[in-house]
């Protein structure tokens, strides 16, 4: 145990988020995402929300806020325009933590998968929401 530190941060996730650069990119996704066959780096949060590991990652990760959008989301199927209450629940939590207003960026199933390939690791939860798929680009502290 560490003073500070939410006795939610598992050491493996603290050891992950330590070694990320800034511009580098973390997916924190529902438990519907291929996360074993899309990352290299796959971290699971059993019995938990996309929101709660959000807040859990920002209380340590800055947002960078040398991007227009940080914090991007996977497009709902055949209904890109539409933003599901999950994904605002998620914008508005991560505003609200980071203290400041910013995009979130959106991309299509496919191109999301594409980007998330890339991530420096995936957090996977239990949430059972649809579309809970997020990117978030570590800032500088």
């Amino acid at each position: 145990m560490l003073k500070g530190i939410s006795p939610n941060v598992s050491a493996e996730l603290l050891s992950t988020l330590a070694q990320m650069g800034h511009g580098d990119e973390l997916l924190i996704c529902d438990r519907n995402y291929p996360a074993i066959s899309k990352s290299n780096r796959v971290i699971n949060y059993p019995s938990s929300q996309v929101s709660e590991v959000l807040e859990i990652v920002l209380a340590l990760l800055p947002i960078d806020n040398f991007v227009d959008e940080p914090l991007i989301r996977m497009e709902i199927v055949e209904e890109p325009e539409r933003v599901t209450e999950g994904q605002k629940e998620v914008h508005q939590l991560a505003i609200k933590i980071e203290g400041r207003p910013f995009a979130m960026g959106s991309l299509s199933r496919y191109a999301f998968y594409e980007r998330a390939k890339s991530a420096f690791a995936t957090i996977v939860t239990s949430d059972n929401r649809p579309y809970q798929c997020f990117i978030v680009v570590k800032g500088v502290i």
